[in-house]
């Protein structure tokens, strides 16, 4: 006798059976394949390989060589990462990543280096970031990372390639060193005066989850003066609602201070153009950018016009904008875009740099995703929006040598001495 089998076990079994059937089956890596897949991504969508002051035709056939030699995804994607780095830009990046890649900079970054004379030195600290909080200071030396000297820490970075890096990329790849490995402790030998000391710093990413969890942004009145700042919110639909509840309550203030210096991660226009809404009376153009058109280089694309509408309430103040070396993406087309609708200055150091509006390419034959700038973003006035310095440059701008503010200082400054005379603009502008 023929044993049944129940009628839901059955279609269990039919559903079972067809997702195996129906299952690609997992393809076995071939670099050439994945090269030509990356290389042929990466050209056609990369907005910035002849902007940045290297033959990207002579390096990637330097890499092409060491690709085709990966005997797996993972080496594949390493590979590549480095390949990456020589660009200097923070949005070019492929993954996914592990605990042995670095963290991503701006975000998973708490110290900027500078180089003066063949040595490195602390140019600014990040504000509540680890390195912060551990007392290292301003213009203390960098002799070590994690038990490797400077040179021997940049040129692991680059695969270790050494030799052939210019300054800035040399500079670039301490900077990353510096962020550490993913979620992993960090050890940094400095030298300050004549006391050389050691830091054990926590992972760079734990005060950026911590930032996570508090509010999207922080706001306060100094005296007459409003204070916004975000944190790290830019990509927080949240941070719309909670900017325009502070604009209310700030409407009384004789002027405004928007504090752009801890949005690493950037994030969407989306959030960004209601925000801006609140400081215009009727549509206008906020930034500038290109998109690559099939058969047309970058430099012959349409130039393309970024509009933001009135969102109120509306603020009729003077207002100045702080930035730094962790205002990123998005936090870079706000600052550029509030200068276009009139602050009355900007302040701080040269930006993070994240070249671009961002996108993301599945690579199917690496298993990959490579994030790409395709758009090219200007000022309005035409000019890239990474070449954008503050009109009062403050170096460094988020931790001075005492353990002050040095942007803020600086906007408040500027302010009191100039109370009189934008009273009398401010006047004028809402008659």
């Amino acid at each position: 006798m023929r044993k049944t089998i129940p009628l839901l076990a059955l279609a269990a079994l039919l559903l079972t059976t067809t997702i195996f059937l129906t299952k690609e089956p997992r393809h076995k890596f071939k670099p050439a394949l994945a090269w030509q897949e990356f290389e042929q991504a990466f050209n056609q969508n990369y907005a910035y390989k002849d902007t940045v002051g290297i033959n990207s035709r002579q390096l990637l056939e330097q890499y092409k060589a060491l690709a085709l030699a990966s005997k797996n995804e993972g080496e594949f994607i390493d590979v590549i990462q480095i390949l990456l780095r020589y660009f200097r830009d923070p949005h070019l990046n492929l993954g996914p990543m592990n605990e042995l890649d670095y963290s991503v900079t701006p975000t998973g970054s708490d110290i900027w280096a500078k180089s003066e004379n063949g040595k490195y030195f602390i140019e600014d600290l990040k504000a509540g970031g680890a390195a912060d909080k551990a007392g290292m200071q301003i213009n203390s030396e960098i002799l070590a990372i994690d038990g490797l000297k400077v040179s021997e820490a940049i040129s692991k970075v680059f695969g270790g390639e050494l030799s052939r890096l210019s300054e800035r990329q040399k500079l670039w790849g301490l900077n990353i060193a510096l962020g550490g490995l993913r979620y992993q402790p960090r050890e940094i030998t400095v030298k300050t005066g004549r006391q050389q000391q050691v830091y054990r710093l926590a992972p760079s990413y734990d005060a950026v989850n911590r930032s996570g969890e508090g509010p999207a942004i922080t706001y306060r009145k100094q005296g007459k003066i409003g204070y916004i700042r975000f944190n790290n919110s830019l990509g927080k639909s949240e941070t719309v609602d909670a900017f325009n509840a502070a604009i209310k309550q700030l409407l009384d203030t004789s002027a405004l201070i928007i504090d752009l210096r801890d949005t690493p991660s950037g994030g969407n226009t989306g959030v960004a153009e209601p925000v801006l809404g609140h400081f215009v009376r009727q549509t206008s153009v906020y930034q500038l950018y290109q998109r690559q058109q099939a058969g047309i280089p970058y430099h012959q694309a349409e130039m393309e016009k970024a509009y933001v509408k009135p969102n109120p309430p509306f603020y009729d103040k003077p207002f100045i904008v702080l930035a730094g070396r962790w205002t990123g993406s998005m936090g870079e087309g706000m600052m550029i875009g509030l200068d276009a609708l009139g602050a009355k200055a900007v302040i701080g150091a040269p930006t993070a740099d994240l070249l671009g509006g961002i996108k993301n390419i599945e690579l199917s034959q690496s298993n990959a995703v490579l994030d790409v700038g395709f758009e090219r973003m200007y000022h309005v006035n035409g000019s890239f929006r990474e070449d954008f310095l503050a009109n009062i440059v403050t170096i460094p701008a988020d931790r001075g040598e005492n353990g002050d503010d040095p942007a803020l200082d600086k906007a408040l400054d500027y302010f009191r001495q100039n109370a009189a005379n934008l009273a009398v603009n401010s006047s004028t502008a809402t008659e």
